[in-house]
């Protein structure tokens, strides 16, 4: 059966010739695999130009409920929205590609879909349009993807209880306090910091996602955002 969805690329992987496997997180069936064949040709009139990270499209897919088959096929797709700046700009795609990484770990098929659809949407359309200070819009990302993931941070003693160690520029105490008070923010109202204490967050944040989530394993895509956020 034909279902029209919207979608975020994370990744995709090659898939024989001139095919594609993508991940793509759906408004309508959470994350999935898709089938893309043809679009490596040199035929192709899409090309891998919409299978960018974080490209949000609008989908026409078959969707097969068997859970022994994990791939579903796209019938039809095209851009939901026309980015600006995110595939231009050296930091923004290095922040792109560390997202669609953390997403790719931790978004699962049974996700409150719709709600965690439109929260990523928003967070996606304001990298690509905020001008400047957009540096820790990720870190906003990792404080408020706790709610939607089963440990969501709501005061310091949720940062103090897991008893996180690690090397510090700034202090924990710094720490804590600029977490909290990215979680009792909006995205338009999350400023820049300087790069210490924005390393010192993000490391410590990814550190809280280890402690809760089985697997999480590392983020390859942080060597890039170490170098270009020097």
């Amino acid at each position: 059966m034909l279902h029209k969805t919207k979608g975020i690329v994370l990744n995709y992987i090659k898939y024989k010739e001139t095919s594609i496997i993508a991940r793509i997180y759906t408004a309508e069936f959470g994350l999935q695999s898709y089938i893309i064949n043809g679009v490596r040709s040199a035929r192709s009139k899409k090309g891998l130009a919409l299978m960018q990270p974080l490209t949000l499209l609008d989908m026409v897919v078959y969707h097969k409920n068997n859970k022994e088959d994990q791939l579903q096929r796209i019938s039809e797709y095209k851009s939901a929205y026309t980015f600006t700046s995110i595939p231009f700009e050296v930091k923004k795609s290095s922040v792109a590609l560390f997202v669609t990484e953390l997403l790719s770990k931790v978004l699962k098929e049974e996700d409150e879909r719709g709600v965690v659809f439109e929260f990523l949407c928003h967070f996606i359309m304001e990298l690509d349009q905020r001008p400047t200070s957009f540096e820790s819009l990720h870190i906003y990302l990792m404080v408020h993807l706790t709610h939607f993931i089963g440990f969501g941070i709501h005061e310091i003693r949720d940062l103090q209880r897991d008893n996180i160690l690690q090397r510090v520029n700034t202090s924990f105490e710094e720490i804590y306090q600029t977490i909290i008070h990215m979680n009792r923010s909006e995205i338009h109202e999350v400023q820049i910091m300087d790069n210490k204490l924005r390393k010192d967050c993000l490391s410590y944040m990814i550190n809280y996602y280890l402690q809760h989530i089985e697997g999480f394993g590392e983020l390859k895509s942080m060597a890039v955002l170490s170098q270009i956020f020097r």
